[in-house]
């Protein structure tokens, strides 16, 4: 059988710059001069202020992937899954090796991306299909499959401003799915969504497999992972660590994370005293997942490991959503920690909290030494996640469309009285004033 998919030393190096001179308080660096000092950079210059660092997000990747295999892709932050996954969809370049692929290649990395919040569904339609080369009388013929997956039939011709995330995520995945892909590339698209949905996106899934379809799944979610996939791939700094069956792929991929509280790791997350392990979401089943429905409850899981000494222990979490700082929760008290050993605590997210929108993640560990010396833990963008759920739109004829774009960092719902008629007495004309 001749492969859908090959990669043969496929490799993507990042040069990051870093300045070893201080400027000064006042001063800083701009994009403009970072760009002048990495292209002026000359080896051995020790009087330039700037070094460059090389970061291989990928790295000799050598693969090869049937038609109609669903395989899943595993492994820590900074692995290089998403990376792989825009290099076939040829968001960017590869630095070395190459990619090969037969047939269209349908891209589902980002919830919308390259939809047009200002034009309806109808005209994204259009558009989306547009970028992978299908003619307008193709889609024409398509068009009411598409919508009618969706099931967004009443809402075609609203511009998509006014949809939540749910109807997002139905519009994208219906438009991909009915592209005719050869190669499907989806980023935790397939883990999220309510469970119905979710069902039906893997029938269809499953149907276009029968017909050659191959997909390449990115989810944090292990469960979804072993439920969808044939095949799983373990990625770790960029190189292939494990290729195999999705049980035994995602047992061994588990079983390290928690044996990597063993090790004595220095860097971010990690002090002298401890150190941070694991940042994961759970839902109200206490399951991993990769994004929450908003009125669903959540846990925010914080695994930590301690060194050789009893330690007191106090953790916090920060939410962060489009540069907002969304708020901070921290124990109440610190708890002593036993030495040696890996501990768990878990923040609880009440349901109808948060807004559908992406979430970021920052995670603090205090450890207290004897004579009250504190060391902090911290690791930054520990985890993302997405808040997902049904629309809040009235109809269209009512005019009282709530914008997805006006929705705040937090949406709680709130008390409010019922509607009721109200009568103002005592109204003076000549005043232009209100009496009780």
């Amino acid at each position: 059988m001749t492969p859908q998919l090959t990669l043969e030393q496929l490799g993507k190096c990042y040069r990051v710059t870093k300045t070893k001179r201080a400027k000064g308080p006042s001063e800083s660096v701009t994009p403009w001069q970072r760009a002048k000092n990495w292209m002026t950079l000359k080896v051995g210059d020790a009087q330039d202020a700037t070094s460059v660092r090389e970061l291989w997000a990928l790295k000799d990747l050598n693969l090869t992937v049937d038609p109609g295999i669903i395989l899943g892709i595993v492994g820590p932050n900074g692995a290089g899954k998403s990376t792989l996954l825009k290099i076939l969809a040829r968001v960017t370049s590869p630095t070395t090796g190459v990619a090969r692929g037969r047939g269209r290649v349908v891209s589902l990395l980002e919830l919308g991306a390259g939809f047009d919040t200002d034009a309806s569904a109808r005209e994204n339609i259009f558009v989306n299909a547009a970028m992978y080369g299908i003619p307008k009388h193709v889609v024409r013929g398509r068009f009411d499959q598409i919508i009618d997956f969706a099931g967004l039939g009443e809402f075609v011709d609203m511009p998509l401003r006014y949809f939540s995330s749910g109807m997002y995520l139905r519009l994208a995945f219906s438009s991909a799915i009915n592209m005719d892909p050869d190669i499907l590339l989806a980023d935790e698209i397939l883990a999220v969504g309510d469970i119905a949905f979710q069902q039906r996106c893997l029938r269809r899934v499953a149907e276009e497999r029968d017909r050659g379809l191959t997909v390449l799944f990115v989810s944090h979610d292990m469960e979804a992972i072993s439920r969808v996939s044939d095949r799983v791939i373990w990625l770790s700094k960029g190189e292939l660590v494990r290729d195999g069956q999705p049980d035994e792929v995602v047992s061994e991929y588990q079983s390290a994370a928690w044996e990597a509280g063993d090790r004595t790791v220095e860097g971010a997350g990690a002090t002298v005293l401890g150190q941070i392990v694991e940042v994961r979401l759970l839902n109200s089943e206490r399951r991993e997942v990769a994004a929450i429905s908003r009125q669903e409850a959540a846990y925010i899981r914080v695994r930590f490991q301690t060194g050789p000494w009893n330690v007191p222990t106090r953790c916090s979490i920060d939410l962060y959503t489009r540069g907002v700082h969304v708020l901070r929760s921290a124990q109440k008290q610190a708890e002593v920690a036993s030495a040696n050993r890996v501990h768990e605590l878990m923040m609880h997210i009440p349901a109808a909290l948060l807004s559908e929108t992406m979430y970021h993640v920052n995670v603090n560990c205090q450890f207290v030494k004897g004579g009250g010396k504190e060391q902090t833990a911290q690791q930054a963008k520990a985890m993302s996640f997405m808040v997902y759920g049904e629309s809040h739109a009235a109809p269209r004829e009512t005019g009282l469309q709530l914008k997805r774009g006006a929705v705040g960092v937090i949406s709680p719902d709130l008390a409010w009285t019922p509607l009721r008629e109200h009568s103002v007495v005592g109204v003076s004309q000549e005043a232009g004033t209100d009496a009780d």
